[in-house]
């Protein structure tokens, strides 16, 4: 209802317009240009006359003293000064000599309205000056038939009639077309909900992409279809009033034009798109040989000594990116306007965009690029990249992504990767698991063979904690105020390690309680009256009863 009611309103201004036409005939009815003086001397500018929209002659020199601009301001006054009621108009061209020139006096009923000069025809477009004739004579007569036939009254309710059924088709047709997509939609959302369920493509459900895709064409066919009516009932309006009807042409000639420009065009462009197409599945289908070739190595299905399964994703990607590149290179002077200048200043203007935005993009590449091929780490392993530590989660071509202990997600760039110092603590730890290390300060009054037994055993006590390669104490310095003890452990994952850490040090702690040795690292500021050392006979205090330099804690 709503387009019928749009469309009346559209005929309405029309047929409002046209009776303004017939009532004030003092309305401007042609067109002229501005005043146009001789350029060039002997070449004067042409000057067309426009009577109610239609082409009736076009000056192009000057006749004695008067400009082409002149003359058309002459004979647009002539034609204006012939009645619009006469039984007839007979046009014709009476050639005559004047001065040496020929020309043809254009006369009405007798009556001389203007003259054109041999030489004023176009020349270039292939005509000849009596066609030129012959189509002067013919326009002038055609606008005054036209003007004539706009003035008449049971001919104006003529087409004031046809515009209307012309309007009423146009909204009937309207109307149903948007009917049929909202049934054509409405049997979709049917469809979406039942039968597109059962299409699945490698375990995920293809069916409301597909039914995403038929809306957006329904919706795209329906824009179409409307304008096309709205074009067919505009052209088939205006064509019904004389005074419109050069419109209706125009508008007919320029959709007739566009469609046949482009039907040629589509037709001259099957060659192209043929050969197009052939690169695009010679290229995909190497592509695809080359891809199931990277991911059997890539799965350790295919061994090759030269090659580690690593480096076979990224290498995979490179690969498939540089082929699918030199296919476009190959495919694009056969892309239809490829060589017309806006097709390249296009181009130009995003390979500037791409210039001028691709410095950091390209540092973000060589970085990913660089991680990969130096094996500096891969998806699983648990990394120190700075000041972040965490399970790497992935490693793309712009940046990696790593997993903290505290379940953050951090994005590294891959830029960084290049300037920062990675510690990889699964990469070693595969065959005899990662090492981990704690240390404590303790005073020179505790046995050193107890202190060792003591770290063994709470080691024993740590859940995580390998016994084979069994943990080992180093004693790393002999400080000025204590003994720097270093406990070394293996663990199966090293991402576990802070958790094994804090197991290990309440084991610590709960050990050298139960016998009597603190951890703490005296400062004396003088001397103690009492030396600081251990007896002999302490030496071998429990549990470090029988243990050699370097043993393990004995068991009694």
């Amino acid at each position: 209802m709503q387009i019928l009611l749009s469309s009346f309103f559209r005929v309405f201004v029309c047929c409002v317009s046209m009776l303004l036409i017939q009532v004030h005939t003092s309305l401007p009815l042609f067109a002229v240009p501005p005043d146009s003086t001789a350029v060039g001397g002997d070449h004067p500018q042409p000057v067309p006359v426009m009577m109610w929209n239609r082409p009736i002659v076009v000056f192009r020199s000057n006749y004695e003293e008067l400009t082409p601009s002149d003359r058309a301001k002459y004979a647009i006054e002539r034609l204006n000064q012939m009645p619009a009621d006469l039984p007839e108009y007979r046009v014709a061209a009476v050639d005559v000599i004047e001065a040496g020139k020929r020309l043809a006096w254009i006369k009405v009923n007798g009556r001389i309205m203007f003259g054109v000069l041999e030489g004023e025809e176009d020349v270039q477009g292939g005509e000849t000056y009596e066609l030129y004739k012959q189509r002067t004579v013919k326009a002038v007569s055609e606008w005054f038939y036209a003007r004539k036939a706009q003035y008449e009254v049971p001919l104006l309710l003529q087409a004031l009639g046809l515009a209307l059924l012309f309007t009423m088709l146009g909204a009937i047709s309207a109307f149903a077309v948007s009917r049929s997509v909202g049934w054509a939609l409405l049997l979709l959302r049917r469809l979406e909900s039942d039968s597109f369920q059962r299409f699945v493509i490698a375990g995920n459900s293809v069916g409301p992409y597909i039914a995403s895709f038929l809306h957006g064409l329904l919706k795209i066919l329906e824009g179409v279809v409307l304008f096309s009516i709205f074009y067919l009932w505009l052209t088939s309006v205006l064509s019904v009033f004389p005074y419109t009807e050069p419109w209706a042409r125009e508008l007919s000639g320029f959709l007739f034009t566009l469609l046949s420009d482009f039907g040629h065009g589509l037709l001259v462009s099957i060659p192209a798109f043929f050969t197009i197409a052939v690169i695009f599945f010679v290229t995909r289908l190497v592509v695809r040989v080359i891809t199931a070739f990277f991911k059997a190595v890539e799965d350790d299905t295919l061994q090759l000594r030269w090659f580690e399964p690593e480096t076979a994703k990224a290498t995979r990607r490179i690969i498939v990116v540089l082929i699918w590149i030199f296919a476009l290179i190959i495919a694009y002077p056969l892309i239809p306007g490829s060589q017309t200048k806006a097709f390249q200043g296009v181009s130009v203007f995003l390979g500037l965009m791409l210039s001028l935005g691709s410095a950091g993009l390209v540092g973000q590449l060589i970085g990913g690029v660089v991680a990969v091929y130096t094996r500096a780490f891969q998806r699983g392993d648990y990394v120190r990249i700075g000041e972040h530590e965490g399970v790497v989660e992935e490693l793309g071509i712009l940046a990696a992504k790593i997993v903290t202990i505290r379940k953050e997600e951090v994005t590294i760039p891959n830029a960084l990767l290049m300037s920062s110092t990675t510690v990889n603590y699964t990469r070693q730890s595969r065959r005899d698991g990662a090492i981990v290390a704690t240390g404590v300060t303790i005073g020179y009054d505790a046995p050193w063979r107890q202190v060792h037994a003591m770290l063994l055993l709470a080691a024993e006590r740590t859940k995580g904690i390998r016994s084979t390669p069994k943990p080992f104490v180093l004693q790393k310095a002999l400080s000025d105020f204590y003994v720097e003890y270093t406990l070394m452990n293996r663990i199966d994952r090293p991402e576990e390690r802070y958790y094994i850490l804090s197991e290990l040090h309440g084991h610590i702690q709960d050990v050298f309680n139960e016998y009597g040795v603190q951890i703490m690292s005296p400062n004396f500021v003088m001397q103690p009256e009492k030396e600081v050392v251990v007896p002999k006979e302490q030496w071998y205090a429990d549990p470090g009863a029988g243990t050699e330099q370097g043993g393990t804690c004995a068991k009694k």
